[in-house]
């Protein structure tokens, strides 16, 4: 599937509650997240490079909207393919002290 070059501000605000969701039900410290998906949730205004598969990503914005949400995120290349060099897994770990979202509801 071919997705789009540039994700609208709707679209990308889609993609992060559907990460926001999925990072709540994971309950667990430590969950990965396939690179094109977070990009989408968080696309970088400048263009891809690397492919045109999917927008590059916004650690920043990732980061500060992690951070906010009780997570710290960083690129996780040793878990990455062969075809993922410059699109590895984005891994998300709870920061210290930080309940589970999930758990917060119940």
């Amino acid at each position: 599937m071919k997705v789009a070059r540039h994700t609208s501000p709707r679209d990308s605000v889609a993609w992060q509650t559907a990460l926001d969701h999925a990072l709540a039900a994971h309950g667990g410290s430590d969950a990965l997240a396939h690179y094109p998906h977070v990009a989408q949730a968080f696309p970088s205004p400048a263009p891809n490079p690397y492919t045109r598969e999917h927008p590059l990503l916004d650690y920043r914005g990732l980061k500060e909207w992690a951070s906010s949400r009780g997570w710290r995120v960083r690129p996780a290349p040793e878990r990455a393919e062969d075809n993922q060099k410059y699109s590895p897994p984005v891994r998300f770990t709870r920061l210290p002290d930080t309940p589970s979202r999930a758990s917060a509801y119940h």
